[in-house]
């Protein structure tokens, strides 16, 4: 939040909201120290970061809106050249920038190519933080609040065929502090999460339009397991007809030898072996999202509410700061926090 008000502080006309998705710890209670509007889910709906991003985008009426996850923090400089590209590039939907994942050791990782600053480059998505023009989310349909995940591709994929361009810039946009993707109890949470659902409800929504073909083969990273599933069953079926156990074991061989490069090519067992576990939880997710029945978006009502409502703006409090007691809300159960930013 120190980051967003820092960077904003010279727009004028700046609304700041988060949207608390029924935390229980102090989320809500540190946040109402800062010159923002709070707004706190019910627990007892779907909650989901789409959802999060939803009720922010309809509770703000500018032009163009900066939504970024909890766990981030907004980069000095991105923040001036993504809205002079919105401003003179009419063809333009959707900005970004590359994150720089930061480890609790202390480690770091870009994710995503970064281009030069003098470059831009169109993408196919992102995830977590980006501006967005209002008009063309008004015009294709904004987030799908029921998804669990894969909200921001399956939106850009929209976006994109309305003839609009996603676009990345030369900056980093964001910090995030994210915790080690190779370890089992990040992967559990994440299944907890329901973060491997998304692919599935995706395809279960546009299985009758012809956004899901292309989605597929952009997002295709179950497709791989699914075939390997498929073929190791293959195997056990010949070898109960009596077919022999050949092909069972080249199945085997050819798992192995996939394995093996794998293990070359990221120099690390470890890594190998947590990719793995990572594609079959997202095969299992897919299956899980595919069972989903789609609810129609079209009226959806967040239950909610307001803690706290934006003041104009101040300094930025210290940590010692105190909290009004009118403004302390009461707990709730959290599954995901999400800050969502509107310029």
């Amino acid at each position: 939040m120190e980051s967003v008000l820092r960077e904003t502080a010279d727009v004028p006309g700046c609304e700041i909201i988060l949207v608390d998705s029924a935390s229980t710890d102090e989320t809500v209670a540190l946040a109402c120290t800062y010159p923002i509007e709070v707004v706190q889910l019910h627990p007892d709906q779907r909650l989901t970061a789409a959802a999060g991003r939803y009720v922010g985008q309809m509770r703000t009426t500018g032009n163009l809106l900066l939504f970024l996850d909890g766990d981030m923090e907004l980069c000095n400089g991105w923040l001036t050249p993504a809205m002079n590209l919105l401003d003179h590039s009419r063809e333009v939907a959707a900005v970004t920038g590359a994150v720089v994942n930061v480890f609790p050791n202390g480690g770091t990782e870009m994710c995503g190519a970064l281009p030069s600053p003098e470059t831009q480059r169109q993408v196919r998505s992102f995830g977590g933080a980006g501006l967005f023009r209002r008009s063309v989310l008004q015009e294709v349909g904004t987030f799908n609040p029921y998804l669990y995940s894969e909200e921001e591709p399956e939106l850009c994929l929209r976006i994109r065929r309305a003839g609009y361009r996603v676009v990345q810039l030369g900056h980093v946009i964001a910090n995030h502090y994210s915790p080690s993707e190779e370890e089992l109890s990040t992967l559990i949470a994440r299944w907890n999460r329901n973060l491997y659902v998304g692919f599935g409800q995706v395809i279960r929504y546009q299985f009758t339009s012809k956004l899901v073909w292309t989605y597929v083969q952009e997002r295709g990273f179950v497709v791989a397991p699914a075939v390997t599933l498929l073929a190791g069953v293959g195997s056990l079926a010949v070898l109960q007809l009596g077919g022999g156990a050949r092909w069972l074991v080249s199945w085997f061989l050819l798992l192995g030898s996939f394995l093996a490069y794998d293990a070359v090519r990221k120099r690390s067992v470890r890594r190998t072996l947590a990719s793995l576990v990572t594609r079959w939880l997202a095969l299992a997710g897919t299956i899980r999202g595919l069972m989903l029945r789609p609810i129609p978006t079209q009226g959806y009502q967040a239950k909610l509410h307001l803690v706290r409502r934006a003041a104009g703006r101040v300094s930025l409090p210290t940590a010692s700061s105190l909290i009004d007691p009118r403004d302390s809300p009461p707990k709730a159960g959290m599954k995901i926090a999400r800050a969502l930013h509107r310029l």
